[in-house]
């Protein structure tokens, strides 16, 4: 006959039912530590993950460095929180042995807004502030940019820079695909620079 339950007494038949219930709690357990084993030995992955690469899960506040008439330069946003401008330092470090000032009134520059895509969304001239760099220091130019200009623009930029769809339902891998990239073009007398930082959409 096949296994399973026949004629027996009625305390047999209380330890059969019994055997059955503590077989099923003992699986229902196994799979429960399956299940944190799982998440645990995910979580470990994460966080060796971002360990090793600090910057796959955050986005730069500053841009590659490039050497730009002799002068180490690079792109950094500002991190002062204003709900109508953005502001943007672009650092040079000055190594010669003399003061100069900034900018070189040869360079051309502007400031640019594109989409993941590499679609230019926004564009305009900067007109920079002249500076003096001490000698062996560093030093900045500044640009800021009015965000409401950025509202006009059509929904498929203003959708990138402006997460207009943010819910705290959305997975967080999900949003780590959101951003737009903000440029600062330098047009010097021999080549073209271009400074960029990937930046999250305002919320």
């Amino acid at each position: 006959m096949g296994k399973g339950y026949h004629s027996r007494s009625p305390e047999e038949f209380r330890n059969y039912l019994k055997q059955i219930n503590d077989k099923n709690k003992k699986t229902r357990w196994r799979q429960i530590v399956l299940l944190i084993d799982l998440v645990l030995v995910v979580l470990i992955f994460y966080i060796g993950f971002k360990a090793l690469n600090p910057g796959s899960f955050q986005n730069s506040t500053k841009s590659d460095k490039q050497v730009v008439d002799g002068y180490p330069m690079y792109l950094s946003l500002s991190r002062e929180e204003d709900p109508t401008y953005q502001g943007y330092f672009l650092f040079i470090e000055n190594n010669t042995k003399s003061e100069i000032k900034v900018p070189n009134p040869e360079w051309k520059s502007e400031f640019r807004i594109k989409t993941r895509n590499g679609i230019l969304c926004f564009s305009e001239p900067i007109p920079w502030e002249e500076r003096k760099i001490p000698s062996q220091a560093n030093g900045f130019l500044y640009h800021s940019v009015s965000k409401e200009k950025w509202r006009t623009l059509v929904p498929d930029c203003r959708k990138e820079i402006f997460d207009e769809e943010a819910s705290i339902f959305r997975s967080k891998f999900r949003s780590l695909d959101l951003g737009f990239y903000a440029q600062v073009v330098v047009h010097s007398s021999d080549r073209t620079y271009t400074f960029q930082i990937k930046q999250k959409p305002y919320k």
